[in-house]
């Protein structure tokens, strides 16, 4: 295709850029800025949000992203849904199902992220870990069926985390780092090369943080998170996890007993 693109981002946190050397992040980091400023975009909209779901995208980015008239679009979600206490990977395929069809045109790209593992929950016990891993592998099964039912074109965040190692990790462990975030918007450029070819590179990524800058981030940032989150986030995942595991056992109990 001729000229440059109107490229728009519609997402979670992923997509807004958060990891990308700041949490509180503006349009020229994360993932689809990355992007953008690979295919030399006339003109870049990121509309993503923190804690977006699934079911927000149709009303609170899709209008706005459809009036942009873009020609490529970038879009995250899922990471939200598999961490709340009414995760649905139906409702997560149906809702995603239902924003890429509207988003659909002949001249349109579309991008969709699947989700990787969230690596801060292999850091705890191992029923955690197990849990959060399935419903994980649910959202990125309906996120492949969306996408492909829509003819978007999908990148495997877990396979590029994967081939980029620890360090595409954030240090908060849920959100890719700079170099993770740079390395999904090579394989984003990669998938939208036959129309949008590259035009300049995808930037390098500034060099990792030293261990007083990591725990200056934990204490201003982390710290505060946690302190938040143990009010709703956590108390939900110890629900989740504590049901799944009661039904597991209840599953495994042989009938009669």
């Amino acid at each position: 295709m001729a000229g440059r693109p109107t490229v728009v981002a519609i997402g979670d946190s992923l997509t807004l850029g958060v990891g990308d050397g700041t949490q509180h992040p503006t349009g020229d980091v994360g993932w689809a800025a990355h992007t953008a400023y690979a295919l030399d975009a006339a003109v870049f909209a990121n509309l993503a949000a923190n804690g977006t779901r699934a079911r927000d995208l149709m009303t609170d980015q899709v209008p706005a992203a459809i009036a942009t008239q873009p020609d490529v679009i970038l879009a995250s979600a899922g990471g939200n849904d598999v961490l709340r206490g009414d995760f649905d990977a139906v409702e997560v395929e149906q809702e995603l199902r239902g924003v890429l069809e509207a988003l659909a045109s002949p001249d349109r790209r579309i991008v969709v992220l699947a989700i990787d593992r969230i690596g801060l929950f292999d850091l705890l016990p191992a029923p955690v870990t197990a849990v959060m891993a399935r419903r994980i592998a649910a959202a990125n099964a309906g996120i492949v069926a969306a996408a492909e039912s829509a003819g978007a074109t999908l990148v495997h965040g877990g396979a590029v985390f994967r081939a980029a190692g620890p360090r595409a990790w954030h240090v908060d462990r849920i959100h890719p780092s700079p170099l993770g975030h740079r390395r999904l918007a090579t394989a984003a450029v990669e998938a939208l090369a036959a129309d949008w070819p590259l035009v300049r590179a995808v930037p390098a990524p500034p060099r990792p943080p030293r261990a007083h800058a990591r725990a200056w981030w934990l204490v201003r940032n982390g710290a505060p998170w946690a302190v938040k989150r143990s009010r709703d986030l956590i108390p939900q995942i110890t629900r989740v996890v504590t049901h799944e595991l009661l039904e597991e056992r209840r599953a495994q109990r042989p009938l009669g007993a």
